[in-house]
Parts: C-alpha cells; structure tokens; sequence
C-alpha cells in the first residue's frame, strides 16, 4: 500500500522532471548576437536606436534601446562577448515621472 506523503513526492518529482527542460530551452530562446548586428535589426526592425547606457558592477554594457513609438529593449553585452536581449516591451516613457527627479550619476562609478 503506497502511504500520501510517499505519493505527493513522486508527484512533485515527476512534475520538476517534466518541467526543467522546459526552463533550460525558455533560457536557451534568449536572443543573442553581434552588438552592431543587434542595434542593425532593432533598429530596422523597430525603429529602435540606443537612447541610455551604462556599464554594470560585472564589466557589462547594458544599454536602452527605444522608438518613438514606444517600443523598447534592454540588451547586455558581455565584455569580448555576444549582446542579448534580456528585456522588451512597448509603452516606454522617458519623461519624468511624478516629479521625482532622475538620478545624477556620482562621479565615482566611472572608475
């Protein structure tokens, strides 16, 4: 006789098995290319052409590319490596929000 918590394991591990290669080929779909190849089929494309940038704690260039029709979509590039899309969407909006003013940048993340 098989007992309920010895049922609901089983469960719950054939669902993880089932569903990781699901995640591992969601992860696999991200979009990623040549940094000018990138910008050239966003910008064809989209109409979209780098609006922001910045280079984060890890060495990576992450930049904002907008349209004027509102799409967007952030890509990082790997020092010596590919650019990839990690984010895209429609609807963005540069214009200050709620009176709260955009940040400054402090002289010291440059170095």
């Amino acid at each position: 006789m098989t007992s309920t918590p010895r049922l609901l394991i089983g469960a719950a591990l054939t669902t993880f098995i089932l569903a990781a290669p699901y995640a591992a080929v969601a992860q696999a779909a991200r979009a990623c290319a040549p940094g000018d190849a990138l910008a050239a089929k966003l910008g064809s494309d989209f109409g979209e052409a780098v609006t922001a940038e910045g280079v984060d704690d890890a060495g990576n260039l992450v930049q904002v590319f907008t349209s004027e029709s509102g799409t967007w979509t952030i890509a990082v590039t790997l020092p010596g490596g590919p650019s990839c899309v990690v984010s895209s969407g429609e609807g963005w909006n540069d214009q200050q929000l709620a009176g709260i003013p955009k940040p400054v940048p402090r002289p010291d993340w440059a170095s």
